[in-house]
C-alpha cells in the first residue's frame, strides 16, 4: 500500500490520452462518424461508441477521443471520475495499520507450529465385517464334478 501511495503521488496529468488519427464527420447533434479502416458511430450525448469499448471501460475509446478533440470539448468531462488522478490518490489517503501478533505467541497452537486434526467420531451402527468386492475382478468359485472329475 505504501508503494502504491507513493506512486500515486507522482502522477501529474489528470488522465492518459491516446492519440489516434481519424477522419471525424459531423452527423447529427452530438453524433459523429469516425472513419479509419472501418467506420464507427460516436454519440457524445450518451457516451457511447459502436465499438462498445466506451460502455465497457467507462473511458472514451480512441474513436470517442477523436470525436471529442474534433469538437474542441474538454476530454476530462467525458471521463468517469474513477479514472481521475485525485480520485485514485484518495484511495491511499488513509493509512492501514499493521496488526501485531504478540498475543498469539502465548497460545498452544502457535507454539507447536501446526494444527492437529480433529478427533474422529465412530459412525453409528454395527461395524461392517465383509468388505466390498472389487468390480473389476469377477471370480467364480470352481467346483469339481464327481462323475467326470473336471473343474467347472
Amino acid at each position: 500500500m505504501g508503494e502504491r501511495r507513493d506512486e500515486a503521488q507522482l502522477w501529474t496529468s489528470q488522465c492518459m490520452e491516446k492519440a489516434c488519427r481519424f477522419n471525424v464527420h459531423y452527423s447529427h447533434t452530438n453524433v459523429y462518424e469516425v472513419r479509419s479502416k472501418y467506420s464507427y458511430v460516436v454519440d457524445l450525448g450518451t457516451l457511447s461508441c459502436s465499438c462498445k469499448k466506451w460502455e465497457i471501460n467507462c473511458f472514451p475509446c480512441c474513436h470517442g477521443l477523436a470525436a471529442i478533440q474534433a469538437t474542441s470539448l474538454d476530454v476530462y468531462a467525458f471521463i468517469d471520475k474513477h479514472f481521475h488522478v485525485d480520485y485514485c490518490q484518495k484511495c491511499y489517503d488513509f493509512p492501514i495499520y499493521p496488526i501485531s501478533n504478540v498475543d498469539m505467541a502465548s497460545s498452544e497452537s502457535a507454539s507447536s507450529g501446526f494444527i492437529l486434526p480433529p478427533n474422529p467420531k465412530r459412525p453409528p451402527g454395527r461395524p461392517r465385517l465383509k468388505r466390498f468386492k472389487s468390480r473389476g475382478k469377477c471370480e467364480k468359485n470352481l467346483i469339481r464334478y464327481s462323475r467326470c472329475g473336471k473343474m467347472g
